[in-house]
């Protein structure tokens, strides 16, 4: 069918367009259809046109304002290509097949799963969408700045207490005699501050519009996380929702920490209960500001890379400076030359940014492997044991490494 077939062509109601990202070189929108749970990506033309594909416009419109933007006239090849496009994937209303759109959905779900492996796999625990849904209703006012602000004056004071006594509450969190009892409780505490950190992710993105499709436990090696997928966070036009949804983990986080303040501030001097809210309150703090670092995928990098308007930060960093080593190859110039100013400095000082911190963190690590290791197997031994740990680490994240320029993305189709 050509597009001359279609006289007000209109793109299926359910189909969402995201706003403009950063890719590399290139802005991106994100495109998602709810009925098979893809995700595409377009560039900002096909974006421009699905965009004036709302049934009240002709061919001739839509091709007048494409002129009007771009200066450029849409051919008959060029609509035949636009609607090959969403014929393939069955976007447009009134033209699509459901057996068609079951076929893309199974392939996606395939896809999905075949991305499993050892180094990377997820165990869904629960599709909480209609659950988010009904907090996100009944918790409204928590979205509202009457709320917001003095919640977040307080947990900031909570924080300043915590750091200025965090000599005295180390102390009472590891000076004590009943640990049989305090380090079970400890951990199913701070599980539930964990669930809760998950569902404040699923509730603010119900909140924006989006939908939580599962919460579960995700392995990336060398880490066993909770997750909680919010894939239509890139479909959000404003970027405080984006950020928002990102650290509302953290903020319940801190939230929940009050109470425990109050618990702590509360028990009497040396009894268990103190002792156990101290170290909710060292360990709690901790984990919310590891959280906050913009790497690995944690809450702090989807912040950054949102507020940044960008698709995928390390992803393109890697890529940046991968052609940034190959910058004497006349193809890397080529495509290095493309990059707008901003975003290869953004690039460039995140690549360093974040490989500073991992290393450090690395080594900080070493070195308390080392102090323990030496005590019981001697010094040579220990640096011998830690030389092994990190060539069979580099061994394993090399396969990884090498295959992350042709990884999917994250919510792809």
């Amino acid at each position: 069918m050509t597009g001359t077939d279609y006289d007000l062509p209109r793109l299926r109601p359910d189909v969402v367009l995201g706003p403009a990202l950063r890719s590399g070189p290139k802005t991106v929108h994100h495109v998602k259809d709810p009925r098979t749970g893809c995700y595409y990506r377009v560039g900002p033309r096909e974006h421009f046109i699905m965009g004036l594909m709302d049934g009240r416009h002709t061919l001739q419109d839509i091709g007048r304002r494409y002129n009007d933007t771009y200066d450029r006239r849409l051919g008959p090849e060029h609509w035949q290509q636009v609607f090959t496009m969403l014929g393939r994937y069955q976007l447009l209303d009134g033209y699509t097949d459901p057996a068609a759109l079951d076929r893309i959905r199974q392939t996606h779900e395939a896809k999905q799963s075949g991305r499993q492996s050892w180094r990377r796999r997820r165990w869904v625990m629960l599709h909480p969408d209609r659950i988010c849904a009904d907090l996100a209703g009944r918790l409204a006012f928590a979205f509202r700045a009457a709320f917001v602000v003095p919640a977040f004056l307080l947990l900031a004071a909570v924080q300043v207490f915590v750091w200025t006594h965090a000599g005295t509450l180390a102390h009472e969190a590891t000076h004590q005699r009943t640990w049989a009892v305090t380090v079970p409780l400890s951990m199913a505490l701070f599980w539930l501050i964990t669930v809760l950190h998950e569902f404040a992710h699923g509730v603010t993105c119900r909140h924006f519009g989006g939908t939580v499709t599962e919460i579960g436990l995700s392995w990336r090696f060398p880490m066993m996380t909770p997750y909680c997928r919010t894939d239509d966070i890139v479909l959000f036009h404003r970027r405080r929702a984006r950020v928002g949804t990102a650290f509302a983990g953290v903020f319940v986080t801190l939230l929940a920490l009050v109470p425990v303040l109050g618990w702590w501030w509360l028990a009497g001097d040396g009894s268990p209960g103190r002792r156990l809210a101290a170290g909710l309150l060292l360990f709690g703090s901790g984990a919310a500001a590891m959280s906050l670092l913009p790497i690995l995928r944690s809450d702090g990098y989807v912040m950054l890379t949102h507020a940044l308007d960008i698709a995928d930060l390390r992803r393109e960093s890697y890529r940046f400076w991968r052609l940034r080593l190959r910058r004497r190859d006349p193809a890397a110039q080529a495509r290095l030359a493309a990059y707008p100013r901003r975003d290869a400095r953004v690039y460039a000082l995140y690549g360093i940014g974040s490989l500073l911190v991992l290393a450090l963190g690395y080594c900080g690590l070493m070195w308390l492997w080392f102090g323990s290791l030496r005590h019981w197997v001697g010094p040579g031994w220990a640096v011998t044991v830690l030389a092994a740990e990190t060539a069979v680490l580099l061994a394993a994240l090399s396969p990884a490494l090498r295959g992350r320029s042709a990884e999917g993305r994250p919510a792809d189709a």
